[in-house]
């Protein structure tokens, strides 16, 4: 299903999981996942690998031009 709003969509995707895996490697959500302070890089590399699948996804979804 090639379509411009879902790899829109997809891309958009990516850039709130790169916002979030910043916040977490930053420390600032650290309130929500545990009582422990300071960074966590396991919430970070995940956010980050889930963008890099949203692009993926993204190419996958947009209509190719020929």
């Amino acid at each position: 299903m090639k379509s411009t709003p879902i790899a829109i969509g997809f891309v958009v995707l990516a850039v709130v999981f790169l916002v979030v895996a910043a916040l977490y490697l930053f420390g600032v959500l650290q309130v929500f996942t545990s009582t422990s302070s300071g960074p966590h890089e396991k919430h970070a590399i995940l956010f980050a690998v889930l963008a890099v699948a949203s692009l993926i996804a993204a190419n996958f979804t947009r209509p190719k031009t020929a």
